[in-house]
């Protein structure tokens, strides 16, 4: 007895046609997947190492650019403050001398004043009595005086940094080419106008190589440089209102 068989349809639901019905699990070798491949993974990996290699090479550069602004502001500032301390240094000598620049004990090492170096200064009076000498040959190595906090007051002073400062002063000679008599003007010059030149090296390093920083200031400074009398090293100060050669 043949039978037929026929497609029931319960429901609304169409039957399926050539395919799986709607919500089936789809067999396990066919199932997708979204992984990186090896190839993605390497070239990811490729982009990052390039650009760690270039900011690697790159941040020595930074770091020396950043040291040597400092340095530069260190010196700019350090520089005028020394222009205009010699340039008042008369209030510093005599009776009732101003104890102001005693902090200048912790920052300065040495003076080496025509051959013979001055170490464990005294007070402020004393650093600028030596740096004072006219036409002689003076070299001073200092810390900087505005450098980061954990150099301030002599602290750290393995590490802090240091310049050498060459002092000269130099008689002004020079007269003026309208004058009608130069010689006499440039006697009368003589002893009562000078000219201070501060040239600036750093950084000294700890075997007392200097390194390739180089400023200079100068300025013209009036009145007469008088020799302090006290016992000790022989020390001179500007007396910028003292004109007795006029």
């Amino acid at each position: 007895m043949k039978t037929n068989r026929h497609n029931v349809n319960f429901g609304n639901a169409p039957a399926p046609v050539g395919g799986r019905s709607r919500g089936a699990i789809p067999p396990a070798g066919r199932r997708s997947r979204g992984a990186f491949t090896m190839i993605e993974i390497a070239i990811a990996i490729g982009v990052i190492g390039f650009a760690l290699v270039a900011i690697i090479g790159i941040l020595p550069v930074g770091l020396n650019v950043q040291r040597d602004t400092h340095e530069d502001l260190i010196i700019g500032q350090d520089g005028p403050f020394f222009l205009e301390a010699m340039r008042t240094g008369g209030s510093t000598l005599g009776p009732g001398t101003s104890t102001s620049l005693d902090f200048l004990t912790n920052y300065v090492d040495s003076i080496n004043v025509g051959g013979v170096v001055y170490s464990n200064l005294p007070n402020g009076q004393t650093i600028l009595g030596l740096l004072g000498k006219p036409r002689t040959s003076t070299t001073a190595i200092i810390r900087g005086l505005t450098g980061a906090a954990t150099e301030q007051s002599g602290s750290n002073t393995l590490t802090a940094f240091r310049y050498r400062m060459d002092v000269d002063i130099e008689p002004f000679l020079t007269a003026s080419p309208a004058s009608l008599d130069q010689t006499n003007e440039s006697a009368t010059l003589y002893g009562i106008l000078y000219e201070l030149r501060l040239k600036f090296s750093w950084p000294v390093r700890p075997n007392g190589a200097v390194g390739p920083g180089r400023q200079s200031y100068r300025t013209l400074l009036s009145g007469q440089i008088q020799q302090s009398t006290n016992i000790g090293p022989p020390l001179w100060f500007f007396q910028p209102n003292t004109y007795t050669n006029l």
